[in-house]
């Protein structure tokens, strides 16, 4: 199975929102051109990367402390001791965030349920501690950094906003919300800030925008996009890097680019890479990319503000992908599959 975020978002964009859908099959754009050539990577320290010990197909993320493994119904942190975390009863584990000692787990629901369920975690004592307020909504992603918490909660009349809770004493509180027929999705949080993709109710194709969060909680449209095509976002130390889809008919296909030196900054072009595998880890970020032809491998690749380098590459070439990153404590947690064999593997950014 690929383990990618694609599927799940494409879900998330129907779901959250009665008339937010982005059916793009039935039509397709061309890409605008790059802003510069990519081809070329700059090197970088290696990361050092090890075998996490579990089976590939497993999704695991490797802390500095605990390692969490994840199933549909449940969640087991090892460390020193061992903490079980279930899924609230008809649901199915959906987000998992670890750093330090602290853990949140959040349950999804099919149907047409609203309300979500999520659990914030002590694993020093294994405490669990349900988050009630504001009361997350069912399904929509979850991010924390800097000892914040980012989720959806429903607002008055329903609205569909992002609710910040501080983790060390659970104070939620009701955040932006996003205006009548639109959503939000693609959310992350790193040191560096805290993005997300909106979109609204157009048909057949939603047009999507990348915002990043102000000093008052409230989103900022990133320039750079092309209108309407973007897909994933994130900060960094000196700007911003983005994901654009040039064909609607096939979203897990993008092109990544970064502004550098201000989030208005000049565009450069980061080269192809696969929708929902953008991800903030160690100061820098991440994105997976496919081979490009059947000489190539799969490959990590990672940005840090001002270089892109290869941080991983499969063994396998041609027909090999790799999963969605994970992150907890600056550690990246990579599936890797081809028919050369598959693999799980961490390393330490940091």
């Amino acid at each position: 199975m690929r383990l990618v975020a694609s599927t799940t978002i494409a879900t998330t964009l129907l779901v959250l929102t009665a008339c937010g859908t982005d059916s793009e099959r039935s039509r397709s754009d061309p890409s605008r051109p790059p802003t510069s050539d990519s081809t070329t990577t700059q090197n970088a320290a290696p990361l050092e990367w090890q075998p996490t010990g579990h089976d590939p197909d497993q999704r695991v993320i490797v802390g500095e402390l605990w390692t969490a493994v994840v199933t549909e119904t449940e969640v087991v942190f090892e460390g020193e001791e061992r903490v079980v975390v279930p899924a609230e009863q008809g649901g199915s584990v959906d987000a998992v965030l670890l750093a330090g000692d602290t853990a949140v787990v959040s349950t999804s629901f099919g149907g047409e349920a609203s309300a979500g369920w999520g659990v914030l975690v002590d694993l020093s004592t294994g405490t669990q501690t349900r988050i009630v307020s504001p009361e997350p909504t069912n399904g929509g992603g979850w991010a924390m950094a800097e000892g914040d918490l980012y989720y959806p909660t429903l607002g008055e009349g329903g609205s569909y906003c992002l609710a910040t809770m501080a983790i060390a004493d659970t104070n939620g509180e009701d955040g932006w919300c996003a205006p009548a027929r639109t959503g939000f999705a693609n959310l992350n949080a790193s040191e560096h800030g805290v993005g997300l993709m909106t979109f609204d109710d157009r048909r057949p194709i939603a047009c999507r925008t990348a915002h990043l969060l102000d000093q008052a909680s409230q989103p900022r449209a990133v320039a750079g996009p092309a209108e309407c095509k973007v897909w994933d976002v994130a900060a960094t130390d000196n700007g911003v890097i983005f994901s654009e889809v040039p064909k609607a008919q096939r979203q897990e296909v993008a092109r990544f680019r970064a502004t550098t030196g201000s989030l208005d900054g000049p565009v450069q072009d980061l080269g192809p890479g696969t929708t929902g595998t953008l991800i903030p880890c160690g100061g820098d970020t991440f994105f997976a990319r496919d081979p490009q032809r059947r000489s190539d491998p799969a490959t990590l690749m990672r940005w840090d503000g001002s270089d892109l380098s290869v941080a991983f590459e499969s063994t396998s070439t041609g027909d090999a992908f790799l999963g969605a990153p994970e992150c907890a404590d600056g550690i990246v947690t990579l599936n890797v599959f081809g028919e050369g064999g598959d693999e799980q593997v961490s390393a330490s950014v940091s």
